[in-house]
């Protein structure tokens, strides 16, 4: 197959693109992203696949957004030499056309123009060699397993191996298969067609005789049948009179258990009510003595609460003197370090006046080394305003004078050097001159030189005009640049520039220091601090002046340390503070412990008075003699009671040993099922003996011989059909062994297929390993072998179309074309153009169509030709 042209109109955003193929080499279709490079070849899949009238989704994307036109795909091929003109509109019109536009066959339309391709390219087209050929963008790159399918490419392989195409035409192949698959599935070898038919014609004919043989039976089973059931019906009448019995003397001892359980109820409710009574005497017995030891307890707390409460208070009275003692000392300590602090104040204050006369003084230096260096650095700065030059200057003018001396060199190359000596005189154009002086210089134009009767020309090169031009617009160049940067020479700029750049450094380093000066701070903050510290420093001169000297103070020798004498005070004050706290917390717990115990004195009183009025109140209603009476007459009327209610269970349960009340119930399910069983059973008689008189003899037996004779022909077809079927499934498998031969025979040409191409990228050390079914195992370059899923995405890449390249070559005219949609993104540009070289070795005998945004990544395909598509913002790429 061979594609000529494609044209698609309104396929997803692409309004209208067509194209040229040519009928051999490789055609480069370069577009940016989005440009529909590979819509066309979708459009070219869905053209060759699905009718016009096709629903499917890929057809309704394919329509472009908010526009109500036909979807047109065009595309122009030509199959075993014959030239077809293919157009589909989709979505909308839905029309097919198919036209032959170098044949006189008559153009087809709709339906019957689609089955005609269809039949077509099924027959004529290598389908499985058409996708196996393509990369396409959003698929993975994956190998071409050549040794299935793709019978284009094995009549090629069969050829290079055999050179008689011993499997390449599958003609015999086919029409074994056919006959094998008559009778057996494809897959499972499981019989189909008339194989299937025998084989219910006979299990039918098997199925009737038994049938007929069962129904010759049924006789004798309806009598076996007739008496089994009769001898069951006597044993179940046999069974049902012994159980009848049972039940019976079961009932009676049920009714002898209900009565005992009657008498143990109501003994067990005498032992309830006497119980209950004597719970009662027994509740009022334990309150009465809890209320007697509660009053005990109640007079022994309230006695010992006394006793503590008066050695409370004879503890409180000498805390409260210690702790009057302690307040008084904390006060006198509390005067003595008001004392020794305001000594403390006078000397820190004298200090800090010292201190700040000291920040002053410093702060007047640092303010004059400032100035110093802002003067210094001001400076520098103007001399560097006066030196530097604007950036890139000093690179312009080495530039200009690099032009200039290499237009001077070109132009001294371009005029010949004449150098003249000897005796006498010459003539040098218009100038004669004396030869013995010597004379030498450059040729700019045609000089004539006459030395006697000899004449000789001087002729430049026929560019010396050119090149004298050029240097002198260098050195026009040169002098501009000079003047604009107000230098004299390139040396004048450099020496600026180095200037320049040390005047820089200074002036850093200038800055550097001034940063560390300050600080952080500005000048103005210091000229700000320095005023206030001048303003503090007049104000304690004022003070110092006007302040009489006390005895005591500051500076006086006699005086003790006043940072000692506040520590001192300080420290007796911690302790007398310390002894304070701790005496006024020992006499408030005092205080607090008298209270409590105070507290607790008369709360225990009143509790002791409420339990003496219980116990008044409760003995006058009983007793305590009468309540004990009352518990001993109650105990002995429960064990009475209890032992009436142990004599009831006990002949309650002697009467339940003997009769469980489960027999009982087993034997009246017994009973019942016996009953239903003997109805049963004298139905079932009843039934058989009827079926035994209705079946009789019914001529059962001719049915029999015709069922027999069905069963030997069918038996005699079936055998027939299986003979035809294993010869056929024989045959068929050995012709499978014998492809199967020939495929490993296909190895060797495929190998050096790729190994020629797979060369030209990674030299003459490159081989690889193919499987049988001819994929790529393993690649080798020199001693190093790598397996094939362990190659980088670029390996992988290159063998893939490599391998496709391979498969196009062997199979030459009688191919498809191959599409090649964005590849080489893994590959590096220095095997760029080596790949290009595998792709171009297909162009003399196939089509390759590659498809991409970068043709850069295919410069090194020789003979391409390139077609250029427009942007499109809505078509995909």
């Amino acid at each position: 197959m061979i594609l000529h042209r494609l044209c698609i109109e309104d396929f997803r955003g692409v309004d209208r693109e067509e194209v040229q193929v040519p009928p051999r080499g490789v055609f480069v279709i370069e577009g940016p992203n989005e440009s529909g490079k590979t819509s066309l070849m979708d459009a070219l899949e869905m053209l060759l696949e699905h009718k016009a009238s096709s629903g499917r989704a890929e057809i309704k994307a394919a329509s472009p957004v908010g526009r109500d036109v036909p979807v047109v795909v065009e595309a122009e091929f030509t199959i075993d030499r014959e030239r077809m003109r293919y157009r589909k509109e989709f979505v909308r019109g839905k029309r097919t056309s198919l036209e032959f536009p170098e044949s006189a066959k008559v153009a087809l339309t709709g339906d019957d123009a689609h089955d005609y391709a269809r039949d077509l390219l099924d027959r004529r087209v290598d389908r499985s060699l058409w996708r196996a050929l393509r990369i396409a963008q959003d698929e993975p790159i994956g190998q071409v397993e050549a040794g299935k399918g793709m019978e284009s490419l094995r009549r090629a392989l069969d050829a290079a191996a055999g050179g008689a195409a011993p499997t390449g035409d599958d003609t015999l192949v086919t029409r074994v298969a056919e006959e094998r698959h008559r009778y057996l599935t494809a897959r499972r070898g499981e019989p189909t067609g008339e194989l299937a038919r025998s084989e219910t014609r006979l299990a039918d004919a098997r199925t009737a005789l038994d049938d007929a043989r069962a129904g010759l039976s049924e006789l004798d089973a309806a009598v076996t049948e007739h008496a089994h059931h009769s001898a069951a019906h006597s044993a179940r009448r046999s069974s049902l009179a012994a159980v009848e019995v049972e039940v019976e003397r079961l009932e009676e001892a049920g009714r002898t258990v209900a009565r005992f359980r009657e008498l143990l109820r109501a003994a067990e409710a005498e032992v309830d009510r006497a119980t209950v009574a004597h719970d009662a005497a027994s509740r009022l017995h334990r309150e009465r003595t809890d209320l007697i030891t509660r009053r005990q307890e109640e007079l022994t707390r309230e006695t010992d609460l006394r006793s503590a409460t008066e050695a409370a208070t004879r503890r409180v009275e000498p805390a409260e003197i210690r702790a009057s003692e302690a307040r008084a000392a904390l006060e006198a300590a509390e005067e003595r370090v008001t004392r020794a602090r305001a000594l403390v104040d006078a000397e820190r204050d004298a200090r800090d006046r010292v201190r700040r006369r000291a920040d002053l003084s410093d702060l007047d230096s640092l303010l004059e080394t400032l100035g110093t260096v802002g003067r210094e650095l001001a400076e520098k700065e103007a001399e560097l305003a006066d030196v530097d030059l604007p950036g890139g200057t000093v690179e312009r003018i080495r530039s200009a004078d690099t032009a200039l001396r290499e237009a001077v060199v070109r132009s001294a190359a371009s005029a010949p050097r004449v150098a003249v000596t000897g005796e006498g005189t010459a003539r040098i154009g218009e100038e004669t001159i004396d030869a013995s002086a010597g004379w030498e210089g450059e040729i700019v134009e045609d000089t004539v030189f006459e030395v006697g009767t000899v004449s000789l020309t001087v002729v430049p090169a026929g560019d010396t005009e050119a090149v004298r031009r050029a240097e002198s617009a260098a050195r026009s160049r040169l002098e501009t640049v000079l003047r604009e940067s107000g230098c004299g020479s390139l040396a004048e700029a450099e020496r600026r520039e180095r200037r320049a750049e040390g005047l820089r450094a200074e002036i850093a380093a200038h800055r550097r220091r001034r940063t560390d000066l300050l600080r952080g701070d500005t000048p103005e903050d210091l000229t700000r601090r320095r005023a206030i510290l001048a303003a503090e420093v007049g104000s304690d001169a004022e003070e110092s002046a006007g302040a009489p000297a006390g005895p005591g103070g500051p500076g006086d020798g006699d005086s003790p340390d006043p940072a000692a004498e506040s520590a001192s005070a300080e420290e007796d004050l911690i302790r007398c503070r310390s002894e304070d706290r701790a005496a006024s917390a020992e006499a408030e717990t005092l205080r607090t412990d008298l209270a409590t115990r105070g507290a607790l004195a008369a709360e225990a009183a009143d509790r002791l008075q409420g339990c003496e009025d219980a116990l008044a109140a409760a003995r006058a209603v009983t007793p305590d003699a009468e309540l004990e009476a009352a518990v001993e007459r109650t105990t002995l009327e429960v064990d009475s009671r209890r032992e009436t209610a142990r004599q009831a269970r006990a002949r309650l349960d002697e009467t339940l040993a003997d009769a469980p009340p489960e027999l009982l119930e087993n034997a009246r399910a017994s009973l019942a099922a016996l009953v239903a069983e003997e109805r049963e059973c004298a139905s079932a008689v009843a039934t058989a003996l009827g079926r035994v008189n209705a079946i009789g003899d019914q001529g059962r037996l001719g049915d029999v011989a015709v069922a027999e004779r069905e069963v030997e022909a069918a038996q005699r077809e079936n055998s027939a059909l299986w003979r035809r079927a294993r010869a056929a499934d024989l045959l068929y498998r050995t012709l499978e062994q014998r492809r199967s031969e020939a495929l490993r025979a296909y190895q060797e040409p495929f190998h050096r297929a790729v190994v020629e191409l797979g060369r030209l990228v990674y030299g003459r050390e490159f081989d690889v390993r193919l499987g049988e079914d001819l994929t790529i195992l393993s690649r080798r370059i020199g001693e190093v072998s790598v397996d094939y899923d362990s190659l980088s995405g670029g390996a992988r890449e290159q063998l893939a179309v490599i391998v496709r390249i391979a498969c196009a070559r062997l199979v030459g005219d009688n191919g498809v074309p191959v599409f090649l949609d964005d590849t080489m993104g893994y590959t590096d540009p220095s095997r760029r153009l080596t790949m290009g070289a595998v792709i171009a070795a297909a162009a003399s005998t196939s089509q390759v169509i590659v498809l991409t945004c970068d043709r850069s990544r295919f410069a090194g395909v020789g003979s391409a030709r390139t077609h250029v598509m427009r942007r499109s913002a809505s078509a995909r790429d």
